[in-house]
């Protein structure tokens, strides 16, 4: 499946760690490493637009997942537009 398939459909979370997350290097306590490394919510920030940098655009984005997950749950579609 191509990268342009991919962005035109919604994805679960799951999806989204599992073909976004090959990208990254699998870290823990921290969203980025700077570099290549992401945990699970650096992985689904990054899906979002945000660039693995600690800026003021990261609380946003954390801020977007976590609502999206704790008011539709795990297998929420995320329309990769929004």
């Amino acid at each position: 499946m191509s990268q342009q398939q991919l962005l035109k459909q919604e994805l679960s979370v799951s999806q989204v760690l599992r073909i976004y997350g090959k990208q990254y290097t699998q870290i823990t306590e921290r969203y980025s490493d700077g570099h290549s490394g992401r945990c699970a919510i650096g992985v689904l920030m990054s899906y979002f637009g945000w660039n693995g940098r600690d800026d003021s655009r990261a609380s946003k984005k954390t801020t977007e997942c976590l609502h999206c997950i704790n008011t539709c749950g795990s297998e929420q579609r995320f329309n990769h537009s929004t």
